[in-house]
């Protein structure tokens, strides 16, 4: 196989990945290239984040949980701001998850998606469109099938904070 040097990609996976000390990434994650994770996040076992093309962002108190992967494509970042949930299995591509949303377990988010903040996206759901600040989505494709109360987007900050106490447990025991 040839690859040329005029290569559509970054020179981005060169780089090394910077993760806080004061967050937990589990011994068979895996992190490369261009990629930040700040304080109190987790990065759970089998997870993969993959800045080899474009740069990941991870912000404080946020969670990837067991088997989820982020990537991007050159040109569009993969951002998570704080206290972000991704569920097992999740897949984050070249997307924008606003503070305090909660992606479920299996639901893909795909390039230029931007969730707004306090959102939650349903288990299995494919999100193709932007969706607005503190909406359920469900659904292939997935769709806005109800506004959140204001109990239910607190609670999910008090979801990333309980997975930050859950990551010192297993950071202790590892």
């Amino acid at each position: 196989m040839s690859i040329s040097s005029d290569s559509k990609f970054s020179d981005s996976w060169r780089g090394k990945a910077i993760f806080s000390q004061a967050a937990f990434v589990a011994a068979n994650a895996v992190i490369i290239g261009s990629v930040n994770i700040a304080a109190r996040s987790s990065v759970w076992y089998g997870s993969v984040v993959r800045g080899d093309v474009e740069r990941i962002e991870v912000g404080e108190c946020t969670n990837i949980q067991d088997g989820a992967i982020l990537h991007g494509d050159p040109g569009l970042p993969t951002i998570l701001e704080d206290h972000v949930t991704i569920g097992h299995r999740a897949v984050v591509h070249s997307a924008h998850v606003e503070r305090g949303s909660l992606i479920g377990i299996g639901a893909i988010i795909l390039n230029g998606v931007r969730i707004g903040t306090g959102s939650i996206i349903g288990a299995g759901a494919v999100v193709t469109k932007n969706v607005p600040p503190g909406s359920l989505v469900m659904g292939v494709p997935g769709k806005v099938v109800r506004q959140l109360t204001n109990t239910e987007i607190a609670e999910l900050i008090e979801h990333a904070e309980k997975y930050y106490q859950l990551a010192l447990l297993h950071a202790m025991n590892n």
